[in-house]
């Protein structure tokens, strides 16, 4: 296990934040790997407990919402989508907008899928 809940700061950069290891910077990967722990079996099953329940629960989305990851409907993050939208406003630069400033760990598709539906949608 790699912890990630470090704010790191650069020169130029006041504050960032990481959420999952796509973030890291190659440049900033042995750092990492030298804070990375063994997880234990006991862990393991935990972690493997909650994961099945969200199986059962078989929602689109799994969310990492204060520290814990639970169930999500696919419109969970649609609000933040809504306050992007202005006319003429083009889709690729909302997406770009989503994808710079929340750091949700959602790829570019799925802001695409719910940006045309919220949009085929409106009245």
């Amino acid at each position: 296990m790699v912890p990630l809940s470090q704010v790191i700061t650069r020169p130029g950069l006041a504050l960032q934040t990481l959420s999952d290891l796509s973030e890291v910077l190659p440049a900033d990967i042995a750092h990492y790997l030298q804070l990375a722990q063994d997880v234990s079996e006991d862990e393991q099953r935990a972690h493997s407990y909650e994961w099945q329940a969200l199986v059962v629960e078989n929602a689109p989305l799994r969310v990492n919402l204060n520290g814990h990851l639970v169930s999500a409907p696919a419109d969970f993050y649609d609000s933040l989508l809504e306050r992007q939208i202005q006319p003429g406003r083009p889709i690729v630069q909302i997406i770009g907008e989503m994808l710079m400033r929340y750091s949700l760990g959602l790829p570019d598709w799925w802001y695409r899928a719910r940006l045309q539906h919220i949009l085929s949608t409106r009245g």
